[in-house]
């Protein structure tokens, strides 16, 4: 596995991929790159098979750099090292596939190497479109709609118009996603903040929060956030 690290601080580079090259197994091998910055790791050009970086970098902070990453390569897991628990929100606009906070341990590493082989080939549903046929991946997938008779989905890379009703989506509710409308699903991976009477998406789309719903939203919403703090 090629694993590829990018921090800010030479101390804390050279131990962390010390720690990771530590690891590495006959069956289970890890070459380590290691970078100080985001800009001398997009110079190098490399396609790694786990990517470790500091959300806080000098120049380019890590958050932008897998925004970027991502626009590219939807599947590469990212793995987020941090001392401030404030960001660890921010680590689902990218789907992270863990926020570890700082130090790095062997324990950590371990952790983190074993979610990686636990890995499955992400998610998603299948939806006919006036082209054909389309996957989307479900990381990738802000809300399921219902306007004038059309299901929309909205992804980070734009909309997917379909036929048919939410109902037929209806077991997206067991993957993360939850009705805050009769005519609405949302990811709960993208709401950034909710009212009593909307929820605020990552991408600044609004969408109403019905008084039916709203206790099971924000029961939703709180648990599926501490989750990530349980798993990492």
């Amino acid at each position: 596995m090629l694993l590829a690290i990018i921090e800010d601080d030479e101390r804390t580079r050279e131990n962390n991929a010390e720690l990771f090259a530590q690891a590495s197994t006959t069956n289970f091998p890890v070459v380590v790159r290691s970078f100080s910055s985001a800009e001398s790791y997009l110079f190098a050009a490399i396609t790694p098979d786990l990517l470790v970086l500091d959300i806080r970098l000098t120049g380019a902070d890590g958050m932008t750099l897998a925004k970027k990453i991502r626009q590219v390569d939807a599947t590469v897991p990212l793995v987020f090292l941090s001392n401030y628990e404030e960001y660890v929100f921010e680590g689902y606009d990218v789907n992270a596939l863990a926020y570890i906070m700082k130090p790095l341990t062997s324990g950590k590493v371990a952790h983190i190497l074993h979610k990686v082989t636990k890995l499955k080939p992400p998610a998603g549903i299948v939806v006919k479109t006036d082209d054909g046929t389309r996957r989307i991946n479900l990381f990738d997938l802000l809300a399921v709609e219902v306007l004038n008779h059309e299901l929309l989905f909205h992804t980070q890379q734009g909309v997917i118009r379909s036929s048919g009703q939410l109902k037929d989506f209806s077991n997206l509710t067991k993957q993360g996603f939850v009705q805050v409308y009769r005519s609405v699903l949302v990811n709960l991976s993208f709401i950034r903040r909710l009212s009593p009477s909307l929820v605020d998406m990552a991408d600044g789309t609004q969408y109403p929060l019905s008084r039916k719903q709203a206790a099971k939203v924000k029961q939703a919403f709180f648990t599926h956030y501490r989750k990530l703090a349980d798993n990492d």
